[in-house]
């Protein structure tokens, strides 16, 4: 069966795209197929890949597709990554969502295209959307800074996940901590980190990603990092991430 990881937070800014590129590439070369599925309007996961535009097909349009007007198509990076792109006009209503509107989706998806893991990237908001790729979700992955500010959005996130797969609301079977941009020369980052895990519990605090300018500078190019810079702290650290995940 194919994996569905989501990768959300509350408010952006918290490398959620990064993560999903970059693990998306990571994964590639492991020798995954995968499918990585914009959700936010933003279109930004589109602005990852495009180094080489000429390098980019588009894809029929798959039938899992055609009932779901928040994409515009699906466009093959590789052989092993294909992108599912979000419409960045936002004029549709997303109020008569259903927190069960994607579930089904990821699923004929993952059926559909033999892929191995399916990538999710969310918006920065807690609105219909991002509720119901949440309950879609396998596995949901929380990345965030660790400072005291962020500590209380991913507090807030995961016991309210925890709630939803309690009462059977969301399927996921696991929820983990990203920690990203972290210095370990800074003592509020040592800290926090330290009280993530006295509160939340080691094991669901993932290899941390350290800052590092490849990472930005990787973005602005249009590539994933393991590609403009393979062997920066930044591609090191999806691999290890990657291998953490799905081992």
């Amino acid at each position: 069966m194919t994996k569905v990881l989501v990768v959300a937070n509350r408010k952006g800014g918290t490398a959620k795209t990064t993560t999903v590129v970059n693990l998306a590439y990571a994964l590639s070369e492991k020798g995954a197929k995968v499918l990585v599925i914009d959700l936010d309007n933003q279109g930004h996961i589109e602005q990852g890949f495009t180094a080489q535009p000429d390098l980019l097909s588009a894809l029929s349009q798959p039938a899992w597709m055609s009932e779901f007007e928040e994409f515009k198509g699906v466009l093959a990076y590789s052989d092993r990554i294909h992108l599912a792109l979000a419409h960045t006009d936002s004029a549709f209503d997303e109020s008569a969502y259903t927190l069960d509107r994607f579930s089904q989706l990821f699923d004929n998806a993952g059926d559909a295209g033999h892929y191995d893991i399916i990538l999710v990237d969310t918006p920065p908001t807690l609105g219909p959307r991002l509720l119901s790729a949440l309950a879609g979700a396998h596995r949901i992955v929380i990345p965030a800074e660790p400072t005291p500010l962020a500590s209380d959005g991913v507090n807030k996130l995961l016991n309210a996940c925890m709630k939803a797969i309690r009462n059977k609301h969301f399927r996921a079977s696991g929820i983990d901590i990203l920690p990203v941009m972290v210095d370990g020369k800074l003592r509020i980052h040592r800290q926090t980190l330290g009280l993530w895990q006295e509160k939340f519990g080691a094991g669901r605090i993932l290899p941390a990603i350290r800052r590092n300018v490849k990472l930005a500078e990787a973005f602005a190019v249009h590539q994933p990092v393991s590609e403009y810079a393979p062997l920066s702290a930044g591609a090191k650290d999806y691999r290890s991430l990657c291998d953490c995940l799905f081992s």
